[in-house]
């Protein structure tokens, strides 16, 4: 058992959380948890609405079991990616089961860019303008990279 008398005078301080960080942190948090909500109910209306998809899960999963390449399996599905572009694509059926699902999927993969919004927000209002250009570096690097346009 610890008596009084054996706790040091001095306990060291919790070290504060800047607000910036705070801010990144709960917009991390909140979009991780949207983007897992999606992820999680839209593969049951992929299958329950097999024909308002822009592929038919019946087909891809019929030619992934007879085991046809995958080059075979995008032309049996019908969908050519390359031609149309992801973007435009996702874009275009945002509405659909499977376009629902690559919402979140993206939303998910990109939520560093959306929590570095507020945090840059928050450099900038604190006048710290290494931070904030860091932040907005890091933001085109990862705007770029989700454009398609780098490789």
């Amino acid at each position: 058992m610890i008596k009084k008398n054996d706790v040091p005078a001095e306990t060291p301080a919790i070290p504060e959380i800047g607000k910036s960080q705070m801010y990144f942190g709960l917009v991390y948090h909140w979009v991780i948890i949207v983007s897992c909500l999606v992820s999680l109910i839209t593969p049951v209306f992929i299958l329950l609405f097999p024909d308002s998809n822009i592929m038919n899960p019946n087909i891809v999963f019929s030619a992934v079991f007879e085991g046809k390449r995958a080059s075979e399996i995008w032309e049996a599905a019908g969908a050519d990616f390359n031609a149309v572009g992801f973007w435009k694509l996702l874009a275009g059926n945002i509405l659909s089961p499977d376009g629902f699902a690559m919402f979140g999927i993206t939303l998910g993969c990109s939520v560093a860019l959306w929590a570095l919004v507020p945090a840059a927000c928050r450099f900038i209002a604190k006048r710290n303008w290494f931070y904030a250009a860091v932040c907005f570096f890091i933001m085109a690097l990862m705007a770029l990279a989700m454009s398609g346009i780098t490789g």
